[in-house]
Formats: C-alpha cells, structure tokens, sequence
C-alpha cells in the first residue's frame, strides 16, 4: 500500500499545479458557469455518474474468463481492478493530505455548483477512476475502436466535472495524470507475472497482482 512518504512526495510535486494555475482554474469554471443550461445540466450528471459503472468491467471480464477457461482473460480483469482500486486510494489519500476546498466553497456565491460534493477536492476522483479503466483497456486491447471510445468517455467525464462546477480544471488534470499512471504501472506488473509465471495456476497469478498496491 502506499506509503505516507510516498503520498507526500506526490503532493510536493503536484503542489505547483494547482497553486500557479488557480486564477485559470477560476475563470475557466467561471466561463462554464456562464453557459449552462438546463438540458446539458441534466446530461453532465449522466456522464459523470456513469463513473460509477466502471467496476462492471473487470467483473466482466472475469466472468467472460472463468467461462472460456482463459487465464489471460482473467488477469486482464485483475489488472483492470487493481488500476482502479489502487488509483482510488491514491486519491483519496492525497485528498485529505492535501485537504483543498471545493471550488464553489473557496469562491462561495460566484461560482455555483449544479451539484456538491462531501470529500475535499484535490484531485478529482471521478477523473481518476475514468482515466485509469481507460489506459488500462488501451493498454490491454491497443485497438483504436476501444483506445478511442475509452479516452473520449474519460475525457468527458472529466470535463463533466468542471461544468457541474465541483472540481478545478487542475484536479482533473491530476486525476487523469494519477489514474493513466497507476493503470501503466498495473500493466507492467501483470506483464512481469505473466514472464515469471507462464504455467503456474490462474489465481496464484490474479492474487499477488491484486494486492500489488
């Protein structure tokens, strides 16, 4: 698991980020604020939300594993999970170590959100989960027709979070940077397991690779 060290390391390097690009990240969310509207409101919530199917994936995989009798199937759904799981616990612990307040509590009164949030805002969970099943998708299956649909979708999530008015522009930028490289890391270690254990049964390989993080 990660470390508090590590985590502060984190911080001390994304710290600038945030710091220099503040008065951008306000006039962005100051530009989306401006040009709501009720219909896109209702679909900006839709996408964001659909975040939240993202644990479908690798459970599908697994199942569509188990059934075909596949162990590459299979450790392809746990380098999903572990990219996931690991980047929400990255996340959140930077959230609370770094403890930024939400852009509509910072700048109470001018910018509103279309809806609010509980947990600290640094970085954007949401982006994370998104960006961290897309690498690992584009990093498994380096199709186009999944490489696209994937970063489009986590993009878009991401941008959903700027128009709902919860995150700053750079802790979406953060969580798409978190979740690609916790997803890279996942992949290189199934990648490594892979090499070292060709013959070796399916769940001694899936257990070491989901406790990775």
């Amino acid at each position: 698991m990660p470390t508090k060290r590590f985590y502060i390391s984190l911080t001390l390097l994304l710290l600038p980020l945030f710091m220099v690009g503040q008065n951008l990240d306000y006039r962005i969310l100051k530009d989306l604020q401006q040009r709501r509207t009720d219909g896109w409101n209702v679909a900006m919530r839709w996408v964001s939300n659909s975040v939240y199917l993202t644990p479908a994936v690798p459970l599908g995989m697994a199942v569509g594993g188990w059934a075909a009798d596949s162990k590459d199937l299979r450790v392809d759904a746990a380098t999903v999970a572990s990219a996931w799981g690991a980047s929400i616990g990255v996340t959140m612990g930077l959230k609370y170590l770094v403890n930024r307040q939400r852009p509509y509590q910072r700048y109470e009164g001018d910018l509103l959100p279309v809806t609010t949030e509980l947990d600290p805002s640094f970085p954007s969970g949401h982006t994370t989960m998104a960006f961290a099943t897309a690498t690992s998708l584009s990093l498994l299956y380096p199709r186009w027709y999944i490489v696209a649909p994937a970063f489009l979708w986590a993009s878009a999530v991401g941008f959903s979070r700027l128009y709902l008015g919860v995150h700053f522009p750079s802790d979406v930028l953060t969580g798409a940077l978190i979740g690609a490289a916790v997803a890279a890391i996942a992949y290189g270690i199934a990648n490594r397991l892979r090499e070292e254990n060709p013959a070796i049964p399916n769940d001694v390989v899936l257990i070491p690779l989901s406790f990775s993080f």
